[in-house]
């Protein structure tokens, strides 16, 4: 079956002529212009085809062969030095010789189909008619083509920056790993002074020590929370405070881009059941896209964060709302695929609001979008309260716990400062402390001492607390109960799935020394005594 172009693209077409016999182009565009063609020109002077081709730019050229001055052969060589690479331009040849010779020659040079003179009406039609629609299909395969590599480096780009913060977040928290111990050491030994200080003896500057080292931790904590790939975890989640505990964390760019914060909590909201890291992640996510919605407009900048029960529905409803440029009515309905982004190529990842839609329908959830160009941009989130059937209530608190008598301990880590930290804090306890820097000197006091407790670091040369661990299930698994790992190593997949495989008790850096304390009083109150 022929095809043949369709009707407005064929009206449309520029057609250029060149031939020598003033009767032959007379008769051509007659019969083009009878059959709809409209844009056509023509010249019988085969020097003047380059000019009118650069100014014409057609769709394709009729061209005869046998001319003066220039033939057909070298207006060809000539013209395929314009056309762009790559691109399809249809020129067919006119011409009285039809042998074999003559037509290997032309296609050589570049022709694509032929016209024998005398022409045939129908078959001049039908041949230019096939040489249009091919190269219309042509362009548009190139377009296509030009699409898909476009959304290939779009991709490309976009995993390539999804790669790039994930480095980023494994470099910062490296960093905030090694921040663990001297913030450790900071808040321990201020909460010891503030212990033993009488009243009134420089308490007020401890405080303030105190509160300020207390946010770093809060800090380190929320970005381990966020950096770690942490597996589905349902628990009791406090989402006002864990909303105070992020605006915290991003307090420090909100304050550089002038964005005014707005909560409106609601009072005694119920507990969510619910994963805290996964809806954190929710929670930085909207606080971080409608900063960024906000950095093109003047101030005033203000960013809203609402919650509210709905007790008919039982769910809590958290909404996270900016007085930013609004989200276009036309893109609204894909703000939730991924890698979908309305950001410049680089500035992110379009993978933020799928993953917030993820974990919202995970938990059973809704998020909506409304906006409005020109008045601002809410997130709407709905979360199910309740807890599951069967989930103990939480214990009580280190306040009201029964006091532990006094235990040997041994701490173990490579760290001096934090091992005399704790010695300090668990020799005021009441109990009997000895150190030891690695898990080799930790084996030979174990070797010579009868000890109630281990408390060890899990990262240290030598022999870290892991081997420690497994050195001391073949020697003594009656300690077993009652080894607590120090863990500054959150991040290291290894170490998350040892404590996970062995169920070890555990307490991770930066700590209090009540999380210690309470650690401690489980592992001898819920394990077998020492004999």
């Amino acid at each position: 079956m022929t095809s043949v172009m369709p009707e407005a693209g064929r009206f449309d077409a520029r057609i250029m002529i060149v031939d020598d016999e003033p009767v032959n182009v007379r008769l051509l565009e007659r019969l083009l212009g009878s059959s709809g063609y409209t844009r056509l020109r023509s010249t019988t002077d085969a020097r003047e085809a380059l000019g009118l081709f650069e100014s014409f730019d057609p769709d394709i050229v009729l061209l005869d062969l046998l001319m003066p001055h220039l033939d057909g052969f070298v207006v060809m060589k000539q013209l395929v030095h314009l056309v762009p690479e790559g691109a399809y331009l249809p020129i067919l040849v006119l011409t009285a010789d039809a042998t074999p010779d003559t037509k290997k020659r032309a296609l050589a040079a570049g022709a694509k189909d032929f016209l024998t003179k005398p022409f045939d009406i129908t078959e001049v039609l039908l041949r230019i008619g096939n040489l249009l629609e091919t190269r219309r299909l042509t362009r548009e395969l190139q377009n296509q083509n030009e699409r898909l590599e476009e959304q290939v480096r779009e991709r490309t780009e976009r995993l390539l920056q999804t790669e790039k913060v994930a480095t980023l977040g494994s470099l910062l928290a490296g960093v905030a790993h090694e921040l663990n111990n001297p913030l450790t050491i900071i808040t321990g030994w201020t909460a010891l002074l503030q212990d033993s200080l009488p009243p009134g003896a420089a308490t007020g500057q401890l405080d303030r020590i105190g509160t300020a080292a207390s946010r770093c931790v809060r800090i380190i904590k929320n970005f381990l929370a966020l950096a770690r790939r942490w597996p589905p975890e349902r628990g009791p989640v406090a989402l006002n405070t864990m909303i105070r505990e992020t605006l915290e964390f991003l307090g420090y760019e909100l304050r550089t881009a002038d964005v005014q914060v707005q909560m409106n909590l609601a009072e005694n909201l119920p507990r969510l059941w619910a994963d805290p890291h996964q809806i954190q992640q929710v929670l930085v996510n909207l606080i971080v896209n409608a900063d960024q919605a906000m950095r093109n407009i003047p101030p005033p900048r203000s960013l809203t964060i609402t919650t509210r029960l709905d007790a008919a529905r039982e769910h809590v409803e958290l909404a996270v709302g900016d007085n930013g440029p609004g989200v276009p009515p036309e893109i609204q309905a894909r703000i939730f695929e991924p890698f979908f982004t309305t950001k410049p190529l680089g500035s992110g990842t379009g993978l933020g609001l799928s993953l917030c839609q993820g974990i919202v329908e995970g938990h059973g959830g809704t998020i909506r979008l409304d906006s409005r160009p020109g008045t601002g941009t809410t997130f709407t989130v709905a979360l199910a309260l309740g807890t599951p059937d069967g989930v103990e209530p939480e214990s009580s608190s280190p306040d009201t716990a029964p006091a532990v008598r006094s235990q040997r301990v041994l701490v173990v880590d490579d760290e001096p400062a934090v091992a005399d930290l704790l010695a300090e804090m668990l020799t005021r306890d009441g109990h009997q402390v000895e150190t030891a820097d690695n898990g080799i000197t930790a084996l030979e006091r174990l070797r010579g001492q009868v000890y109630d407790v281990i408390l060890s670091d899990s990262g240290m040369p030598g022999l870290d607390g892991l081997g420690l661990y497994r050195a001391v299930e073949r020697l003594q698994p009656r300690l077993l109960g009652r080894f607590i790992f120090l863990s500054g190593d959150t991040l290291n997949p290894k170490t998350s799935e040892f404590l996970d495989a062995v169920e070890a008790r555990r307490v991770n850096k930066p700590f209090t020394l009540d999380q210690v304390r309470e650690v401690v009083r489980r592992a001898v109150s819920e394990s077998p005594g020492s004999p």
